[in-house]
């Protein structure tokens, strides 16, 4: 059994941790605002019922295309400049580009501006995602859970926030759009101050927390055949997780409202627990990680959703509808955190390039998820929308605990990272 190791840690490293906390709660709040405001969305649109489905499911797809193109394309620019430029410029633009979508009208507006929507919010997960890996660095432990229990946390209470307001505006998502995009630019502006430029690093001469996870034949180089293979099953176990939880931010609303015959607000609540959920789960996960190990806690959080998404299927009923969500959420949390921290830890030279390849297969799902969902629903209905998460997370459960290698940890033998950099904040 692993312990969590305590090291004094520089001020500007605290602040670090903090504009990390705040960026990903950012991406998880404007995740969830646009998930809580689907239905109304829809209603905008005149994309209402199961005739709407196939339209939605296209817009879906787009911001998913968009998501898996940011994810790769900005790896490159995370290893020649640094993660601070690249998170400004998305922290800034990232909450603009949901704006537009409380103002449109028509199909193909809709799926432009999802596009863009989607692309941002790629492009800015996974660069905070590399931003996480550096602050981890100087701590000499897993915090990446940590970092995305904010995601949910930003998530849940903004999520409730814009289903709150979807419960004055229910014919359109402008002001529920306008008002909480204008709030996140404001929280965009105030952490991007507090980033780790690309210089700002432990001296590795005494910090060898990632010797279990780098190899140092590969570290500092092109990518080997074996790294692609590392990232790309790591990727693999990413994209079943995002899979299932798209399914629930897509579509989690609707299946709630038209199987359990509720209120769209009771609706949005749901999807909003759901992510409450996994904020819970996340908090814990570090510390799950170091007791138990990687590939116990990744066999747990799989076997945790399939049990969640069977009470939803067979409970057949609200509250067992909401109880469902929660399980799953409960599950998904510790899943994507422990795929990054591996692929950002293999070879810290080029995390973000690492990390650009995992998040790239990781956000296909939002890909693929939209198409096979879209068609699952308009062949055999709402009511068989759920089994699709069951069946990626059962095999998840099954198989992520062979892919998976847990870093070799010993917190005893441990100095404080000491920085290279000196910069003041």
């Amino acid at each position: 059994m692993n312990s969590l190791q305590q090291t004094p840690i520089p001020l500007r490293i605290r602040k670090a941790r903090i504009a990390t906390f705040l960026g990903f709660m950012m991406i998880g709040a404007m995740m969830y605002i646009w998930s809580t405001g689907v239905s109304v969305f829809r209603t905008q649109l005149g994309f209402t019922g199961e005739l709407g489905d196939a339209n939605f499911g296209l817009i879906a797809l787009g911001v998913g295309v968009g998501s898996a193109a940011g994810a790769l394309l900005v790896g490159r620019l995370l290893d020649s400049f640094g993660a601070k430029p690249v998170i400004t410029v998305c922290a800034l633009a990232y909450p603009l580009s949901i704006i537009p979508l409380g103002f449109v009208s028509g199909f193909w507006f809709a799926m432009c501006f999802g596009v863009v929507l989607g692309l941002l919010r790629g492009a800015l997960d996974t660069a905070l995602n590399a931003h996480g890996v550096q602050v981890e660095r100087f701590y000499q432990r897993s915090i990446m859970s940590g970092f995305h229990a904010f995601y949910s946390l930003g998530g849940f209470l903004l999520g409730m926030a814009c289903s709150w307001l979807t419960g004055f505006y229910s014919d359109s998502v402008q002001v529920p759009f306008t008002v909480l995009g204008i709030a996140m630019l404001i929280v965009g502006g105030f952490f991007t101050r507090w980033l780790l430029g690309k210089h700002d690093v432990p001296d590795m001469s005494v910090s060898d927390w990632q010797a279990g996870a780098q190899s140092s034949d590969e570290t500092g180089k092109s990518p080997s055949a074996k790294t692609l293979l590392v990232m790309v099953a790591l990727g693999v176990l990413l994209l079943g997780s995002m899979m299932g939880e798209n399914a629930i931010a897509d579509w989690g609303q609707e299946y709630i409202r038209r199987e359990f015959s509720t209120s769209t607000s009771t609706a949005g609540m749901a999807v909003s627990i759901f992510v409450g959920a996994a904020f819970i789960g996340r908090l814990f996960g570090d510390r799950l990680a170091a007791v138990f190990g990687n590939s116990q806690v990744i066999f747990g959080c799989g076997t945790l959703c399939v049990i969640g998404m069977t009470i939803t299927i067979v409970g057949g009923t609200a509250v067992t509808g909401i109880l469902g969500f929660a399980l799953f959420g409960l599950g998904l949390s510790c899943i994507a955190p422990l795929m990054i921290s591996a692929a950002g830890r293999r070879d810290p030279t080029h995390a973000g390039r690492n990390i650009g390849i995992v998040n790239c297969i990781g956000f296909s799902g939002m890909l693929v998820g939209p198409a096979a969902i879209t068609v699952i629903v308009s062949n055999f209905g709402l009511s068989t929308l759920m089994y699709f998460p069951l069946i990626m997370l059962g095999l998840l459960a099954t198989f992520g605990p062979l892919l998976i290698r847990a870093p070799k940890v010993d917190a005893s033998s441990k100095k404080p990272a000491v920085p290279k950099s000196s910069a003041s904040y």
